[in-house]
């Protein structure tokens, strides 16, 4: 047998009802007998039992009152740091995600219960005077009328967590609440901010100088290169190679095999590995300088310096090779560089990073001009104006006090950086400095993950990850728990990742990593269907009224009727869809934790 139990909350309180009309009995039994002359004790037995009928209705008349109360929602809350710090002082290992409930069956079937009727029978739609009217339905929240603080142990956390939300709906603010526990917990902090979220970027600050570590915050925006950080994506790499396939990533790319992509990767890489040759660290600048004016600079100072290490005298060994170009020109030069090392040096000492960088330097200059033809566009995003010198920066230069850093440096150092994009300016740029800075991020991951002995915690918030999601980002999502690297994206829908990565099986790959979903209003229908699909079904209960009548063929004038009730169950879905589209601002549907369900809102962090 299943439970015959029935719930209809929202019907008239028909208990308060009886117990108001119990009280007045026990009272006008108590006002007779004050001017009646009979014996008292009946009067009281009477008043007695009408008050115990009063107490027996009162349970239930509270609970449907109280119930329907909540549907009005609850008033905005703000929240202070140092309350913040309170909250984490008794859940050391525990994320803090606002107020709320675990979402049951009884919440499914109270929403059944409200979306099959007339909601302004039920829920009051009109605001009070002089407010405004409430964005979403605060009624949803209202199904649980006990909230309390929700938690997610710290470990749970380390799988990932997605946070989809429209424009508007909060994803923000659950940035900053959880942003600044991070930071209150000591651990190193990377805020990727396309939009540029002056507020969000405000409260990190404020809150390292509420600890004392003022110089833990630091800041990278395009925008206001003055006030900015200097920070080399470049900077940290195991393997030379990894240089050409952090830039290649960006070139657009509709196919799996481009041969303009390969052939991008191959012109940097040799780049790269010469300038590795001359013992300079490459950056953007003198890529990009070597890629436009040809590598004819690059192939003298890389030969000299191979030589240099690998052949004894061969200086003089080589001036019969450049006495034939005294004043020759560059090309000239490293022409006759290149054919001493293939008559001297290659037969005894040769090199496949010297070879690649010399079949560059002899391809034909026009085919080469236009296989490269999508990666010089990149390149001239990242190196022009104030952004090259944001982007590649002289350490040798004593006049620019800015600060040099990179990934590696801020995640040893438990900094928090905001790396602000200015997206709204210019989004191709933008995308590309996001995409860089998180392949970089992924080599340092790959790095802690291959030879990390003691690593810190660190936590990356990506805000609007379709605009700078690419390859490197999925590996990242791949290897970072593993490398200690707690990631937060966040996204608008669905759609925003397939069209970013070009196809919704690379999208459905980023969104399969993510062990933690949160998710605010959702307006498209198919990023619903992609947060909620995951969650079991459960039955919701109804009652089938029916009747009927009859009549005898032989004698019409003998008929005969009945009518009855029965209590149904159909299949629903635990969290209705359509429910999410729904949602106030601030409130979330949560599925963390490997599958428990949490209906949450969120407070408004102020200093």
């Amino acid at each position: 047998m299943g439970d015959l139990s029935y719930e209809m909350p929202w019907r008239p309180n028909y208990e308060a009802q009886a117990a108001g009309g119990w009280l007045v009995a026990a009272g006008l039994a108590m006002g007779v007998n004050q001017f009646s002359q009979m014996p008292a004790e009946p009067f009281y037995w009477m008043a007695g039992i009408c008050a115990g009928m009063a107490m027996a209705r009162l349970p239930k008349a509270i609970k449907l009152h109280t119930l329907k109360r909540h549907l009005g929602g609850r008033e905005l809350e703000f929240i202070k740091l140092k309350e913040l710090q309170r909250i984490m002082a008794k859940h050391p290992d525990e994320m803090w995600l606002g107020y709320g409930f675990a979402w049951e069956n009884r919440h499914v079937q109270r929403a059944f219960e409200i979306l099959k009727r007339d909601w302004s029978s039920i829920v009051n739609t009109n605001p009070k005077r002089g407010k405004e009217a409430p964005m979403g339905q605060p009624w949803i929240h209202g199904l649980e009328p006990k909230e309390a603080k929700i938690y997610q142990p710290l470990k749970h956390s380390e799988g990932h967590t997605l946070i989809v939300g429209t424009t508007g709906s909060g994803k923000t603010r659950l940035f900053d609440v959880l942003i600044n526990q991070a930071i209150l917990r000591n651990e190193a902090v990377i805020i990727i901010d396309p939009k540029g979220d002056k507020e969000m970027q405000e409260n990190a600050r404020r809150t390292c100088e509420a600890m004392g570590c003022p110089e833990r915050f630091v800041s990278f925006h395009p925008a206001f290169p003055e006030q900015s950080i200097r920070i080399d994506p470049l900077r940290n790499y195991t393997r030379v190679t990894e240089i050409a396939s952090r830039i290649a990533a960006l070139i657009p790319s509709e196919a799996g095999a481009d041969p303009f992509k390969s052939f991008g990767w191959q012109a940097l890489n040799n780049i790269a590995q010469g300038l590795s040759l001359t013992y300079q660290r490459p950056n953007l600048k003198l890529l990009r300088r070597f890629l436009e004016g040809g590598a004819a600079g690059l192939v003298i100072q890389a030969l000299s310096a191979y030589c240099e290490r690998h052949v004894e005298g061969w200086e003089g060994d080589a001036l019969p090779y450049l006495e034939r170009v005294p004043n020759g020109s560059r090309e000239k030069r490293a022409q006759a560089f290149m054919r001493y090392y293939y008559d001297r040096v290659q037969p005894e000492h040769p090199s496949t990073e010297l070879e690649g960088l010399l079949n560059m330097f002899k391809h034909d200059a026009t085919h080469f001009g236009k296989m490269v033809a999508s990666l010089l566009p990149i390149m001239n995003m990242l190196t022009s104006g104030e952004l090259g010198e944001l982007l590649s920066p002289d350490p040798t230069d004593s006049d620019d006090p800015r600060l040099i850093t990179d990934s590696a440096k801020i995640i040893n150092n438990a900094m928090v950086a905001y790396i602000g994009l200015d997206s709204l300016t210019d989004n191709m740029v933008a995308s590309a400095i996001g995409s860089i800075f998180l392949s970089d991020l992924t080599a340092v991951a790959g790095d802690r993950y291959n030879f990390g002995v003691d690593n810190r915690q660190v936590n990356i918030f990506v805000d609007e990850a379709a605009e700078v999601i690419n390859d490197p980002f999925i590996q990242l999502l791949n290897k970072g728990r593993g490398a200690k690297l707690r990631l937060f994206v966040a996204t608008q829908t669905f759609a925003d990742f397939a069209a970013r990565m070009g196809s919704e099986h690379k999208a459905l790959q980023v969104l399969g990593n993510m062990n933690n979903t949160i998710a605010l209003r959702v307006k498209d229908t198919e990023t619903q269907e992609y947060v909620t699909k995951g969650l079991p079904t459960t039955r919701v209960k109804y009652v089938m009224r029916t009747q009927g009548q009859n009549t005898q063929g032989d004698q019409p004038i003998m008929h005969g009727g009945n009518q009855g009730e029965r209590l149904m169950e159909e299949e629903s879905e635990l969290f209705p869809s359509q429910l999410l589209g729904m949602l106030p601002n601030l409130e979330y549907i949560a599925n963390i934790s490997g599958g428990k369900l949490i209906k949450g809102r969120l407070p408004i962090l102020i200093g």
